[in-house]
Order: C-alpha cells, then sequence, then structure tokens
C-alpha cells in the first residue's frame, strides 16, 4: 500500500498511538484531589525548591528569583542574579538546593545567557542571604555550547548522591542533528562537579569522543529530571515533537535517539524518521502520543495520598493531552500504568514534594503555584 505524505503522517500516528495504548495502561484510583493555592503572584514560574526550613523559592522565567517566607504567601524578589537573555523559551529556569545547604545556603540556577546571535544555558551558584533577600558571590560554573535560538533550553538539575550534579540541555529546535553528537551538548544531559570541573567516572571524560561534561545525549528538550537516592537512579523526561514525549532511565553515555527514533511526527505531520527503534538507542520507559508536554518530575515519597508512596509524577503543559498531572504508577523499577490527574485545570511546569510530603505544582503562565491537596 502507497501512503502520501499526509496519508503516511496520518499513518505512523496512529500507530505510534496503537503502541502507546498497549505499551503502558491507563489505571485509576479513588484519591480525589483538589488545588489550594499558596502563592499566587508568580509569573512564569519555572522551577521551585523549598528549603529545610519550609520556605519557598521559585525562578520566573522573565523575573528572576523569588522568595516566600514560610513557603506561602506573597513573593519577594532575590536579588544578585546575572542577567539573562529573555526571549522565546529562554529566561531563569532550574533551580536546586547544595545537599549541603543547610550549613553553606548555596542555590544552583540555570539561565539562558547570551544574545540572539549566540546563547546557551548557564550554571551558576550562590550564598543565599540569611534573610532571603539576595544570592552572594555568584559564580558561573557551566555555559552550553551556543546557538542562535530562543527554543529548547531544557535547564533542570539534580544533584546525585556523590554530590555530583546533572542537569539538562535542550537541542536548541532546529539544531536536532547535533543532538546525535557526543561532542556537542545540544540535546544532552550533563553531569558535573559543584564548582564544574569534570567528574573522572563521566563516559567522555578524557573528550576524544565526546564532551567531557555530557552523561547522555539523544535528547530533544528535556524538561522534567528526578535523581532517586534510594536506588542511585536518575529520571527524565522530554518533549517529543508531535507526539512522542518519552519518560526515560538516563544511563551512562547512553544514547536517547532523537532524532533517528522517535514515536512523533514533526509539527506539520511530515516524517522525521520512520524508526521508533534501533540498535545502540534507549527505549522509553513510556511515551505519549499524542503529546502532554511533560515538565517537572517527582517521586513520592510520603504517605499523603493513599497508595501512590513509590510513583513519579509530571505535569503536562499543553498539546493535544497536556494541561493535567500525570501519575506513573511504577513497580519495580517499571511503569505498571498512568493515571491522569487534574484534567484541564492548569499546564503545569514543575512538581515536587514539599518537605510536609504533599505535592506543589507550578503552572506554566500566571496562575500561581498550589498545594496537592486530598478532597473531601
Amino acid at each position: 500500500m502507497r501512503f502520501s505524505p499526509a496519508g503516511l503522517a496520518a499513518a505512523l500516528m496512529l500507530a505510534a498511538c496503537g503502541s502507546a495504548a498497549e505499551n503502558t495502561p491507563t489505571v485509576s484510583s479513588d484519591v480525589k484531589l483538589k488545588l489550594t493555592p499558596i502563592v499566587t503572584e508568580a509569573e512564569f514560574p519555572w522551577g521551585m525548591a523549598f528549603l529545610p526550613n519550609g520556605d519557598l523559592l521559585f525562578t520566573e522565567k522573565e523575573g528572576g528569583l523569588k522568595y516566600v517566607a514560610g513557603g506561602e504567601g506573597t513573593p519577594t524578589s532575590v536579588s544578585g542574579l546575572p542577567p539573562a537573555y529573555i526571549e522565546g523559551q529562554a529566561g531563569y529556569l532550574g533551580i536546586t538546593l547544595d545537599p549541603d545547604f543547610a550549613t553553606n545556603r548555596q542555590v544552583y540556577i540555570s539561565y539562558s545567557k547570551g544574545d540572539d546571535a549566540a546563547n546557551g544555558a548557564a550554571i551558576i551558584h550562590g550564598r543565599l542571604s540569611d534573610d532571603g533577600s539576595a544570592l552572594e558571590d555568584v559564580t558561573e560554573i557551566f555555559w552550553a555550547d551556543r546557538r542562535d535560538t530562543a527554543y529548547h533550553y531544557g535547564s533542570r538539575l539534580q544533584f546525585a548522591s556523590d554530590g555530583t550534579l546533572y542537569a539538562t540541555l535542550g537541542e536548541g529546535f532546529k539544531y536536532m542533528e547535533q543532538a546525535q553528537d557526543p561532542k556537542i551538548t545540544h540535546g544532552s544531559i550533563i553531569r558535573i562537579n559543584k564548582d564544574g570541573s569534570i567528574p573522572a567516572d563521566n563516559p567522555f571524560a578524557d573528550g576524544a569522543v565526546g564532551n567531557p561534561a555530557v552523561w547522555s545525549y539523544g535528547h530533544r528538550n528535556e524538561q522534567g529530571l528526578y535523581y532517586d537516592a534510594e536506588t542511585d537512579t536518575l529520571y527524565e523526561t522530554e518533549h517529543g515533537p508531535k507526539g512522542g514525549d518519552e519518560f526515560n532511565i538516563i544511563r551512562k553515555g547512553a544514547n536517547y535517539g532523537w532524532p533517528k527514533i522517535t514515536y512523533g511526527v514533526d509539527y506539520d505531520g511530515t516524517i522525521i524518521t520512520d524508526q521508533t527503534e534501533a540498535e545502540g538507542m534507549e527505549q522509553p520507559l513510556t511515551y505519549w502520543v499524542p503529546s502532554i508536554a511533560p515538565s517537572g518530575l517527582t517521586k513520592l515519597t510520603s504517605d499523603v495520598y493513599p497508595g501512590w508512596k513509590g510513583d513519579m509524577f509530571t505535569g503536562g503543559m499543553n498539546g493535544p493531552a497536556g494541561l493535567k498531572l500525570v501519575r506513573i504508577d511504577m513497580e519495580d523499577g517499571k511503569v505498571a500504568g498512568r493515571e491522569d490527574l487534574l484534567v484541564d485545570e492548569y499546564p503545569i511546569r514543575d512538581v515536587i514534594q514539599g518537605p510536609d510530603g504533599h505535592l506543589y505544582v507550578a503552572t506554566k503562565d500566571m496562575d500561581g503555584i498550589f498545594r496537592v491537596d486530598l478532597a473531601e
């Protein structure tokens, strides 16, 4: 049978939809949820981090770093950040705390640095002042390879148990072919030390066949990252094109296939590749067709929500199947099913677990930050 380009695109999408349904069953639970606003003054919030005492830090794509005493209420601006390149998807992005924050008060932030002609995700760290009003002694520890687009920065940050820092780096959209080159940071996850130096056991540490900072490659736009200290496992979500969003376990030196393999097609329906798998390239634990634009990723380690302890949660920002919080039912390190929660309420940019064991979500636009409570 022969297909026109549009017909082939439709056929591939239907095939992918069938595969997605077979790949991960839909599950349901009796847990009912409601959203309780904790920060209403948040413009395009991007990343969140709770301090050990319950205070909240969050980034705004255009507004920089914000501080909320007590974790709820009106945010105040934190001074000291370098100027960001703000255009398209560029701005102030991911955030995480130093594992030793209780003693050193170090905060790590990813942001877009440069200009229209040459920009890339940069990572800085600085000491949060005792009153939370300023980031002091700010130091840049990494700046990704430059590009001339304002799209696909990745920029989630996670520390591992050994003190190394993982960061996601998107492929810059039009540079997708370079995601297959480990010598370039486009479409990669990097692993660096706290000061930006290279760990000796990185897969390309000697620089012979890959960039010394690169840990994995073949990614598209990774906006979810979670390190599970209990199992020493790094999980990631990334945007596909039209379909093909992925949830992956990240392995040292591994190639995740973009754009040589994908479960999606281009936005205009044209075929990027007819391959969904290939030798030497990793397969996702689960994927979404249609897209949800997954962003933010965390594991529930508390007992707040009955029966959900140990499951993973990611936000859905947009796309045909977005605007939701997705519970990924995990059993023995594998995906047993998926449940869509809070459907059509808000586009969710980030999700984390707070010190009280509750999940907290930041919306993509100007709706604010919410605690996920059990509904009566």
